[in-house]
């Protein structure tokens, strides 16, 4: 106990270290409470994905606000509509998304996320095998689709490349009227392109690591107010 005989901390030191390492010890168990509420979210994904396809007529509401899950559509692709949407692989290679417009039997008009393409397969030309027309049922998982990030660019309608979904734009560049969800294309079209299942269940979790942060910090801030009192008592 000798160690701390000379250790008689100032008051304001004091003030200040509890006030820093309640808001650090706060910031961390936010982390670990976000933490949870992740994990809770990849598994409902993940959990709807095994559910069985529900016939699906545009309708959100019959979904009860729970996207993510299997659907099965009705009805017929705008190929001379499609949107490119710029993405990567799931390998992380450059190329894009193909949206394209999917009317259903009772008129609605919803975006199909039919695949990934590398940028020389941009064209429809270079993958002909993969426009499908006529009526036909399509089984896809139903999404928000790509949302603007806080630093993303803008959009460039102008030459059809997207960099988020935005239905009011895409609608207006394609001349229909559009419903607020996506749905990815479970299947690689004929010919090997667009490549299908691109739906992204997996979110980024660095919550685990951010939490150890502030814990770390918090008693790094400890640490150093004992040694500074001790210090200037010595």
């Amino acid at each position: 106990m000798k160690y701390f005989n000379n250790f008689r901390p100032t008051f304001w030191s004091s003030v200040f270290t509890l006030i820093g390492f309640v808001f650090l010890v706060a910031l961390g168990t936010w982390q670990v409470n976000r933490l949870e509420w992740k994990n809770n979210l990849i598994e409902e994904r993940q959990s709807f994905l095994k559910d069985n396809p529900i016939e699906f007529n545009g309708d959100i509401n019959l979904l009860e606000g729970n996207l993510w899950k299997p659907v099965r559509v009705f009805g017929s692709f705008s190929h001379e509509k499609e949107l490119y949407l710029a993405a990567r692989s799931m390998r992380g290679n450059v190329g894009f998304h193909v949206l394209t417009p999917f009317t259903l039997l009772n008129g609605k008009n919803v975006l199909i996320n039919r695949g990934w393409v590398p940028r020389e397969r941009k064209d429809p030309s270079q993958r002909s095998e993969g426009s499908v027309f006529g009526n036909l049922n399509l089984v896809g998982i139903i999404t928000p689709g790509f949302k603007k990030g806080p630093f993303t660019p803008k959009n460039d309608a102008e030459k059809n490349v997207w960099l988020y979904v935005d239905f009011q734009e895409m609608g207006k560049n394609v001349g229909l009227s559009l419903e607020s969800y996506v749905i990815d294309a479970t299947e690689n079209g004929k010919g090997g392109f667009p490549i299908g299942s691109q739906t992204r269940i997996k979110l980024p979790n660095d919550h685990l690591q951010y939490a150890i942060t502030w814990y770390l910090l918090s008693i790094s801030l400890v640490v150093i107010w004992f040694f500074w009192n001790k210090k200037n008592n010595d």
